[in-house]
Order: C-alpha cells, then sequence, then structure tokens
C-alpha cells in the first residue's frame, strides 16, 4: 500500500462521515422541538426525533435517517463481508493445517468485533418503530460504544502466546503462594 493510497483511504473514511452526519445535523436543526431533554447517552436521531412536537410529519426526516443508516452502515457491512469473502477463499489455499488455524483465529477475532459494533447498529436502525423501549437503545447503544472498544484489547491480546503465557505463569504462582501460605 503506497503512502497516498493510504492517505486517500482516510481521508475517505473521515469525510463521508462527516458529509453525512453534517447533512443530517442541518436537516434536525430545522424541526420543532417541544423538549430539550433527550433521555439516551448521545444525540442520536430516534432520540431526537421523539422530542419532535405532535402534529409535525417526521416522515422526510425518519426517510433521511433511514437512507443516511443504509448508507453509512449496509453500504460498509457489505464490502466488509466482501472482503472477508476474499480472505476466506485465500485461506483455504493455505497448505498447512496449522498456517490455516491461525489465519482463521485472526479472522474470527475481528469478525467478533465487526458483529458486535455492526450488529447493534443495524439492530437500532431495524427494530420496529413502535413496541420497543428506550432502555433496550440505551443498552444497544452502549454495547455498540462502550462494550466493543472494552472488549477490543482482550479480543486481540489473548491470542498473543506470550500473553497467556504470562497470565498461566501468574496464575500458578498464585495457586502455589496460596498452597504455601
Amino acid at each position: 500500500m503506497t503512502h497516498k493510497l493510504c492517505v486517500t483511504l482516510i481521508s475517505i473514511c473521515v469525510m463521508i462521515p462527516f458529509i453525512f452526519n453534517s447533512s443530517m445535523a442541518n436537516v434536525f436543526v430545522k424541526l420543532p422541538l417541544c423538549g430539550y431533554v433527550i433521555d439516551h447517552f448521545f444525540c442520536d436521531s430516534t432520540a431526537i426525533l421523539k422530542l419532535v412536537c405532535v402534529g409535525v410529519d417526521i416522515t422526510f426526516f425518519t426517510l433521511s435517517a433511514i437512507l443516511s443508516s443504509i448508507f453509512v452502515l449496509v453500504i460498509p457491512l457489505i464490502i466488509t463481508v466482501i472482503s472477508y469473502m476474499f480472505i476466506v477463499y485465500t485461506i483455504v489455499k493455505i497448505p498447512s493445517e496449522k498456517g490455516r488455524q491461525k489465519t482463521f483465529s485472526t479472522c474470527v477475532s475481528h469478525l467478533t468485533m465487526v458483529s458486535i459494533v455492526f450488529g447493534s447498529a443495524i439492530f437500532i436502525q431495524i427494530r420496529p418503530s413502535k413496541g420497543y423501549s428506550i432502555l433496550t437503545d440505551k443498552i444497544i447503544n452502549l454495547v455498540s460504544t462502550a462494550m466493543a472498544p472494552l472488549l477490543n484489547p482482550f479480543i486481540y491480546t489473548l491470542r498473543n502466546q506470550q500473553v497467556k503465557d504470562s497470565i498461566r505463569d501468574k496464575v500458578k504462582r498464585k495457586m502455589l503462594l496460596s498452597c504455601q501460605g
């Protein structure tokens, strides 16, 4: 990968969400709100739509949020799935069993994180508009925004043999000390 390609990809990853979030903010600023307390962890579009005054037609805004979600969630998910299809196809060609297992274990770590982040985000976007609780939204958003980064070091470091050996030695030392004391 060249430096130019890397900078281009990073720029795209920064600019697309910025453009979408700016356009959505511009759309939502025009809504007449009948409340200003958002019962949520962060300013999500569904939380804002709940504050819109009764009688205001929010069809356009809801449609904008859905289209934005499709572009921001579904397209990256499709690209990720397609890239993993190519990765799996390449892994299957690896001649050694041990090489395939090691590579698949790396992919499982990545797919765990992708599943947590995309799964919770997509769940929030496709859930029914009626009959769900705000608490459910909060829990799912907490999983997406807090649990994924919290689990990330564990998922990746526990794959490292040195880390496993260090933990095993620490546990053995504690067990030995508790048996002696």
